[in-house]
């Protein structure tokens, strides 16, 4: 499989993302900062309506007014999660649990042949499905009251539905999609064309421009939207963001910004695509212009911690929720678009002092 990709877009993404340019400190006022109890690892973020829950290692929480208020904790490691209608889904190490969002209380669910399984997936589709993904066991679909099995394969270490109405599901032999009844698998050796550049898929996160990063052992890859019906596309891919072994917690597309990703190093911001092409720039070759893209971004303003690094990120088009273990920061895409330029501006100063004290 080739490093690189024809698609224009990502190719200029792909450029950056193992290049790294530091940005300084700069002011901007995150609002609103939600405090979280418990200093437990953060789950998921999900909305029902106008409610919305966090749902942590041990706890669920729902915002009510001006703080995240928990109204339930468990004992098993929640693993994942998921909410349809007034009922939320939770994927433990021991098992799959229910809670009704009228009283809270928790209720286990029995997947076929399985018996206290560790719950690595758990999603609805688009038609509103509820499916579950059981390592050592496969794949459940609920349906009717009772869980039908969906695939058998064994080692099972996430999901996701995106728009398109595929499931996809990452193991640890390729990654397997269904559309409408047919099932296909991606893998290192590439059957029908179906290639990825690992086996091992770890985690998949659909970004909300439409993409699905698709994150396994050696590499990471990318279905775009657009490519999600196309089979033979040559898929964008890198080795690693920011650097080797920088684990990917999510990314979001920031309109007018560029796409920000939430990883163990932090905050990296890759700047949208400039007007013109980068110099020298091969696109059927693997060379790689000397331009530093990556942006590491400055502890915002109003966290409690600068040690804290958000593990879950999401966005719509008026807002970017960031939530690390202590908290939540919500940020508009406006107030976000001047923290980023002032990092610009902070960045840009520092680089013309140096050049000022060298004499360039």
């Amino acid at each position: 499989m080739s490093f690189f990709t024809k698609t224009p877009s990502l190719r200029w993404l792909l450029l950056g993302l193992a290049l790294l340019s530091f940005a300084d400190a700069s002011q901007a006022r995150p609002r609103p900062h939600y405090a979280v109890a418990g200093h437990e690892q953060p789950v998921a973020l999900l909305r029902a309506g106008k409610t919305t829950y966090l749902v942590t290692a041990h706890s669920v929480f729902r915002l009510e007014g001006p703080r995240f208020v928990r109204k339930q904790q468990v004992t098993n490691p929640i693993q994942c999660a998921a909410v349809a209608d007034t009922v939320l889904w939770l994927g433990t190490a021991q098992g799959v649990l229910r809670l009704n969002t009228q009283t809270f209380r928790p209720r286990p669910l029995a997947l076929p042949g399985a018996e206290a399984p560790s719950i690595t997936a758990l999603f609805r589709d688009a038609r509103g499905e509820i499916w579950v993904g059981a390592n050592g066991y496969g794949v459940f679909r609920w349906a009717n009251g009772l869980f039908v099995q969906e695939l058998h394969t064994p080692a099972i270490n996430g999901g996701v539905a995106t728009a398109d109405s595929s499931v996809w599901i990452a193991t640890s032999i390729g990654l397997s999609r269904k559309q409408g009844a047919e099932w296909t698998r991606y893998n290192e050796e590439g059957v029908a064309n179906h290639e990825i550049p690992d086996n091992i898929v770890e985690k998949l996160l659909p970004d909300n421009a439409g993409n699905l990063w698709v994150i396994m052992s050696d590499a990471i890859c990318v279905f775009e939207g657009s490519q999600h019906a196309a089979a033979e596309a040559e898929l964008p891919t890198v080795k690693f963001i920011g650097r080797p072994g920088n684990e990917v917690f999510g990314v979001v597309s920031v309109a007018g910004d560029g796409r920000l990703f939430a990883t163990a190093q932090g905050l990296l911001l890759l700047p949208n695509e400039p007007a013109t092409p980068l110099p020298g720039f091969a696109p059927a070759t693997d060379k790689v212009a000397p331009k530093q893209l990556l942006v590491p971004l400055p502890t915002l303003p109003g966290t409690t911690s600068a040690q804290a690094k958000p593990r879950l990120i999401q966005a719509d088009q008026q807002r970017i929720w960031l939530v690390s273990e202590d908290e939540v920061i919500v940020l508009t895409t406006n107030v976000f678009h001047r923290f980023i330029q002032a990092s610009t501006a902070a960045r840009s100063g520092s680089k013309n002092m140096a050049n000022l004290s060298s004499g360039r």
